[in-house]
């Protein structure tokens, strides 16, 4: 029996053929059909295609090694707190914010930052990203850890002022802001009510006191130059009476054996020389 050109035996090769490849063809059409179900879906969820970890590397590969650094320094924070096989995509979004704020307050500071204050938030989408991206979650909290675990080898010097830290996350790594600013600004423009910083109170503090040191110095010196004055004036005034003592009894007390035997101290002679020199000879009356 033949049908047209064909044999039996061709036909049902040919039907057979044909109907695997509607088969075929069907099978693919509802493949596609899948993929774009799960794309709209994973659209409409916030679910991702592609980690924002290598976004960022594509745009800047000169960062490759410092990132991916960063997101092992992560996944060693998922491994020390025992949950790096648990599946997000089983938790609500808000079991999966306290889930992950669990882990970021499971990494220390450096005990040089133990005075610093910080402060971290996520945007909505920075959320999504992370719940649907484990790299881009690896890499937040490796930043985190980072960030953190920095010494500060100034932190004990005097005057050295604590900061307030803020890290802003958002869906990507470009959108992450970290600052950092002074608790004391050390600004030299003080208003009258703005509380002086510790390092300015000592420094003016140790200003008064050298300042009394050297008032009390100099009232210390101009005291002894003082009494070394008087001092000396009041050994002149004794030495001035004790000569005009002892020349006044030796000149008219006869009873003074030295001037009655013609005899006198050097003293008494330098004073006699004296009154010679500028009394026009008064020292002679009573010698010819």
């Amino acid at each position: 029996m033949s049908i047209g050109s064909i044999g039996y035996t061709k036909y049902t090769e040919y039907t057979a053929a044909y109907t695997n490849n509607q088969t075929d063809r069907a099978a693919a059409k509802s493949g596609f059909a899948d993929s774009v179900t799960k794309a709209e879906s994973a659209q409409k969820t916030g679910q991702v295609t592609e980690s924002a970890v290598e976004k960022y590397i594509k745009r800047h590969p000169e960062d490759r090694d410092h990132v991916e650094s960063q997101v092992r320094a992560g996944k060693k924070v998922l491994e020390k707190n025992g949950v790096k096989d648990v599946s997000r995509e089983d938790m609500t979004m808000e079991e999966y914010k306290k889930f992950f704020t669990a882990l970021m307050d499971s990494i220390p500071f450096d005990a040089s930052q133990r005075g610093n204050v910080e402060f971290w938030s996520i945007s909505e989408k920075g959320w999504e990203q992370m719940k649907n991206d484990p790299e881009y979650e690896a890499w937040v909290l490796g930043y985190t850890s980072e960030n953190r675990s920095v010494y500060i080898p100034f932190a004990s010097w005097p005057g050295y002022s604590p900061s307030i830290c803020t890290e802003k996350f958002g869906d990507s790594i470009e959108q992450h802001i970290g600052q950092s600013v002074p608790t004391d600004s050390g600004s030299s423009k003080k208003t009258e009510n703005e509380e002086e910083s510790w390092w300015s109170k000592r420094h003016k503090k140790l200003k008064e006191l050298m300042e009394l040191q050297e008032k009390a110095a100099r009232e210390r010196a101009a005291a002894n130059r003082k009494m070394q004055q008087q001092t000396l004036l009041q050994e002149q005034m004794i030495s001035s009476v004790r000569l005009r003592n002892f020349l006044t009894e030796g000149a008219f007390g006869e009873e003074n054996p030295v001037f009655s035997s013609g005899h006198v101290t050097v003293a008494a002679n330098t004073y006699l020389n004296m009154m010679d020199l500028f009394g026009g000879g008064l020292g002679n009356t009573g010698t010819p």
